[in-house]
């Protein structure tokens, strides 16, 4: 049995010997190993002239990140009146970076149905519609 904490609450998990014996896990006990052996010597991260020592995946995962983040901001607005002009121009007015699509009246009742999904109270069919669509183009939810 396997158990955790998580924000105040336990969570207990019966684990049978069908998935201790299952391919995923050998595969996964072999990464790990590998992994193991890896990150038991010092590892070093070089990045120009920058040079971090890391002793485990996620700290390299972390360093990694960290130099890709530099010199980056992300920004999220709730709407565009948020934004400042030169942010709402570079984002949604400038024509070489927005695309426009014509709605015709016959789209109304499917634009109706995709409306009524995103925006309803009931929250399957919202999250089987993101689920479905999510990789089908840049849907921003």
């Amino acid at each position: 049995m396997l158990t955790r904490q998580v924000r105040g609450v336990t969570e207990k998990v019966t684990v049978d010997k069908g998935t201790l014996t299952a391919p995923e896990v050998a595969d996964i006990s072999l990464l790990v190993e590998n992994l193991a052996q890896i990150f038991s010597g010092k590892i070093t991260l070089e990045h120009k002239n920058d040079f971090k020592m890391v002793n485990t995946p996620s700290f390299l995962l972390d360093a990694v990140m960290e130099i890709g983040r530099k010199g980056m901001t992300v920004q999220r607005f709730k709407g565009l009146g948020e934004m400042n002009p030169d942010q709402l121009w570079e984002t949604t007015l400038d024509p070489s970076n927005r695309t426009l699509l014509q709605v015709k009246v016959g789209d109304v009742d499917s634009a109706e149905q995709v409306f009524s999904t995103l925006m309803g109270s009931v929250v399957e069919p919202r999250r089987d519609f993101i689920q479905e669509n999510a990789l089908k183009s840049n849907l921003d939810v």
